[in-house]
């Protein structure tokens, strides 16, 4: 890997990683997002640092293009996050048509009258 292209590799992978602890102070992302996305910054210092490693993780499982291994690997990783981001729409979706579901009864109870209030035992 020519020089220049390592360092800015590296310059990207310390980017995106304060990027990633400036939305985790903002509490834009949570605990949970940010270690999924300080992983693959770990990955991306790791393998910008040695390059050579790649190369080896190819032969290891018979790729010759080390970079399409790479592809691979991010694409992989791409899709386990958007299921995991849909199982969360998901679940956050239930959530909130159960609540909404409630509030409703409640307020046709209240229209009706026949809620019981506390004070009226």
């Amino acid at each position: 890997m020519p020089s220049l292209l390592k360092w800015f590799v590296l310059l990207l992978g310390f980017s995106f990683s304060g990027i990633v602890i400036y939305l985790l102070t903002r509490k834009k992302i949570n605990e949970k997002n940010t270690l999924v996305w300080l992983g693959g910054t770990i990955i991306i210092l790791v393998l910008s640092v040695n390059p050579h490693l790649l190369d080896s993780l190819a032969k290891i499982v018979d790729v010759d293009y080390p970079p399409s291994l790479l592809f691979l690997f991010s694409v992989m990783v791409l899709l386990l996050l958007n299921l995991y981001q849909s199982i969360q729409i998901s679940s956050l979706h239930d959530k909130i048509k159960e609540l909404s579901q409630y509030i409703a009864l409640r307020d046709a109870e209240d229209h009706t009258g026949r809620r019981e209030h506390p004070e009226n035992g």
